[in-house]
């Protein structure tokens, strides 16, 4: 999937934690259900996860009083405690694919670097934006996002 620069979103984040520790917030269903995709208000009532390259995330996001919006990311490439990259879709409940142009299915890929004993998250979203939603609205939702996975990180 190839995208113009207008429709990618890079975000660089220093965490007070070891990488192991964010690497393992990546692939654990119960660290995901705290933080993935989730800016403020937003809980995980279900996530599934299948982490191996073809496998999937599916996961259903809910704010207080709204209907359940439900995701699929499929795993395209996972290097142990580095990087991962997937393909996001809106889905139903069964975690069919419901790309559209308002929510086109997009690329999220995530490096992990140490810098002694704390770690350097780089998130590169591409082709997310439509009509719905910008790239600043996906740049206040990563924020959000990334605020709260530093939240359950252990410090070093």
């Amino acid at each position: 999937m190839t995208t113009d620069s207008e429709n990618q979103l890079t975000i660089v984040r220093l965490f007070d934690a070891p990488r192991e520790a964010v690497w393992n917030a990546c692939r654990e269903t119960e660290a995901l259900r705290e933080w993935w995709g989730m800016p403020n208000g937003v809980v995980m009532p279900f996530c599934e996860l299948d982490f191996r390259v073809g496998g999937s995330l599916h996961f259903g996001a809910q704010r207080p009083g709204n209907p359940m919006m439900w995701f699929k990311c499929e795993y395209l490439e996972i290097v142990e405690g580095e990087k991962l990259v997937m393909v996001q879709h809106r889905s139903d409940r069964e975690g069919t694919a419901q790309d559209s142009a308002e929510w086109p299915a997009s690329t999220i890929t995530l490096r992990l670097e140490d810098l002694d004993g704390k770690t350097k998250l780089t998130v590169v979203h591409s082709g997310m934006a439509s009509g719905r939603a910008t790239v600043d609205d996906y740049r206040q939702g990563w924020s959000e996002t990334l605020d709260r996975l530093a939240a359950i990180l252990p410090h070093s």
